[in-house]
């Protein structure tokens, strides 16, 4: 996001007071999510300032509790979806790509939810120094 901070000074401050206030009071409400933004029940969601403007952070949410943020960019006027731009398009794909990995791995039990179900715990990897 560190791209948009001059050009979209405003709206970056939007979406970090929000995941401040995910983190801090609220947790992860729908409301602050365009859901459904990858393939069906793969948990890829977009998190944006206000729906009327068009910077995005696409993420996967785990309910109430958990958000993993990947990269983002602003879905220009006249875009009619994020596969129609390249840069979103990237970003986008890259977290449904992670998305898969993680269910993959949750499902062959490499990954696991923490006692109190607030973070991921067991084979965790860092997906940029692949």
């Amino acid at each position: 996001m560190v791209e948009y901070k001059a050009g979209f000074k405003n709206e970056v401050k939007d979406i970090i007071k929000t995941i401040y206030q995910i983190g801090h009071t609220t947790g992860a409400r729908s409301s602050f999510f365009k859901q459904h933004e990858g393939k069906y029940g793969d948990f890829v969601c977009a998190l944006f300032d206000v729906p009327e403007k068009n910077l995005r952070v696409y993420c996967i949410r785990f309910g109430m509790v958990a958000v993993i943020l990947g990269g983002g960019g602003e879905k220009a006027e006249g875009v009619r979806a994020w596969q129609d731009d390249e840069k979103l398009s990237k970003e986008a794909n890259q977290m449904i790509d992670y998305a898969k990995d993680i269910l993959k791995r949750l499902d062959d039990g490499d990954l696991y939810w923490s006692k109190d179900k607030t973070e991921l715990e067991g084979n965790l990897k860092n997906y940029d120094d692949e």
